[in-house]
């Protein structure tokens, strides 16, 4: 200890915002399982649609914000990500009806290089040397935590759709990078939350499907993952504020890590490639916070 303090080496504190969406990953790995069991009991769309229904009205009652209080980016940006947060969780959701969660979880996976790449085609941001770097790690530790490989992979209805969810997943970063700036973050993520809730359960309702369910499970998920949603949308928004999507997307590459975790807790189990792979995610987020803090 004597020694690194003759040489000036300080040790380096990750910003809250960093331990914000690292947390949120963690919350997002946990809710695979209950997603993907609630579908026995009612359709994809209607679960989305009540899960961000019940968040925004979690949200409305600590918020209480006045009509007039919103601003223009705030509805305007709100509803464009609410947009695309609606494809991407219900196209995953009703992905999971017939795809399996490994192979979902490589797919899902593809908003990892996406991001960068939107980023380029949007708005003519070039990544860092660093950040290709991470990207590149983290999408070969995503391949081996889903244990599968793309050689594999026999794209049908489902697979397709949650390949189209991700590039929504990828969109979203990109899009609440943007919208977040001098917007307040729990007004933005109301509106994000009510326009996903409104699509998702009308989308429902014109398929024909199952809209509730009043098993003790899925209503027992709905509220829990409501909670979980809203703290999520107004933790994204106020996070990424000051937080590249570049960089974020790294952080949320932890998510399968987690999702791996708990389901070994769950008795499934975790190979020594899914370990490499996690050990890879982890290392990719590291070295971009390194050179954040550099």
């Amino acid at each position: 200890m004597g020694e690194v303090s003759e040489i000036g080496v300080k040790p380096v504190r990750l910003p809250s915002p960093v331990l914000v969406l690292v947390f949120m990953t963690v919350l997002w790995g946990g809710t695979f399982l209950v997603t993907r069991t609630s579908l026995h009991f009612i359709g994809p769309f209607a679960f989305v649609g009540w899960r961000f229904g019940m968040a925004a009205v979690v949200v409305a009652l600590v918020v209480r914000p006045h009509p007039a209080s919103f601003q223009r980016r705030e509805l305007v940006g709100g509803i464009a990500v609410g947009v695309v947060l609606y494809f991407g969780y219900g196209l995953q959701a009703a992905g999971l009806k017939t795809v399996a969660s490994g192979e979902s979880a490589f797919l899902t996976a593809l908003y990892v290089p996406m991001v960068p790449v939107l980023e380029f085609m949007l708005f003519r941001r070039r990544p860092s040397g660093v950040a290709l770097v991470g990207v590149i790690m983290a999408f070969a530790g995503l391949v081996l935590v889903s244990g599968i490989t793309p050689g594999r992979l026999d794209l049908g209805t489902g697979q397709w759709l949650t390949v189209i969810a991700a590039l929504s997943a990828a969109l979203e970063i990109v899009l609440i990078s943007r919208s977040s700036k001098r917007t307040d973050p729990r007004r933005l993520a109301l509106v994000q939350l009510v326009t996903v809730s409104v699509l998702a359960l009308g989308t429902e309702w014109v398929r024909g499907g199952p809209m509730i369910s009043l098993a003790w499970f899925p209503v027992l998920a709905v509220l829990g993952m409501g909670l979980i949603t809203a703290f999520i949308m107004v933790a994204q928004n106020w996070a990424q504020r000051s937080v590249p999507a570049n960089r974020a997307t790294l952080i949320y590459a932890l998510e399968p890590v987690w999702a791996g975790l708990i389901g070994a807790a769950f008795g499934e189990i975790f190979g020594v490639g899914q370990v490499v792979g996690g050990a890879m995610i982890i290392g990719s987020v590291v070295l971009s916070q390194w050179r954040a803090a550099r």
